[in-house]
């Protein structure tokens, strides 16, 4: 089942709306994705970014706010059974997606290029992976949710400055993960056992208390 809002106004159900890959906009304009006719409403009040499994919330500057679960936010990772409040507006994100219930440290540093606003969603379907393109999404932990880390360097370094977890090498037959000085990243789960892993397109890493998307281009 894919990702979904629930759109009620006065506590009646109003709208079902399934959420696609990449932005929809939630506002007053009737050119925005979602139209919430009220003047409680701004123009163009949030943004919802979805990748995969994933959708994340982001106020645009809104007049009145936007609130989940009965806080103010600006950015929030939406999850099953969050309460968003738009105006006059509660919205229910409804997901049957098993999240893992791993804690993420907050303080590490991914580094490498300036992440950029994601433009396109990685393919749900795996596929080998070929010398190309490549980015990291950042899907929780330190990275802002729904950012992407361009790979332009032969090497890219993962974790704080002057302690490498991991590092992510460029090669002419695609991109391999290997281990870095301290504790080892995980790939879609597994623990890397001090080889190199050739990347394919989808996989998740966990690394530095971070959790990201390799998307080949």
């Amino acid at each position: 089942m894919a990702n979904k809002l629930v759109v009620k106004l006065n506590n009646n159900i109003i709208d079902h709306v399934e959420l696609r890959q990449g932005d929809m906009k939630i506002g007053r304009k009737s050119s925005c994705d979602i139209h919430l006719d009220n003047l409680s409403v701004s123009g163009e009040h949030v943004n919802i970014f979805t990748i995969g499994d994933d959708s994340f919330i982001q106020d645009l500057g809104s007049t009145n706010g936007t609130y989940v679960n009965n806080k103010k936010i600006t950015k929030h990772h939406l999850k099953n059974g969050d309460q968003v409040a738009i105006g006059k507006y509660s919205l229910a994100f409804v997901s049957d997606v098993v999240r893992e219930s791993a804690a993420f440290a907050k303080t590490v540093a991914i580094t490498g290029p300036a992440p950029e606003a994601a433009l396109a969603p990685a393919p749900a379907k795996k596929t080998p992976a070929i010398p190309g393109h490549a980015a990291l999404i950042s899907l929780s932990g330190a990275g802002t949710p729904g950012k992407r880390i361009e790979l332009v360097k032969t090497v890219t370094n993962l974790g704080k400055a002057g302690k490498r977890a991991g590092a992510i090498t460029r090669t002419p037959d695609g991109y391999l993960l290997t281990p870095g000085d301290g504790e080892a990243p995980k790939l879609n789960g597994r623990k890397l056992s001090g080889k190199n892993i050739k990347l394919r397109n989808g996989d998740i890493i966990e690394v530095a208390g971070t959790r990201l998307q390799f998307h080949l281009k």
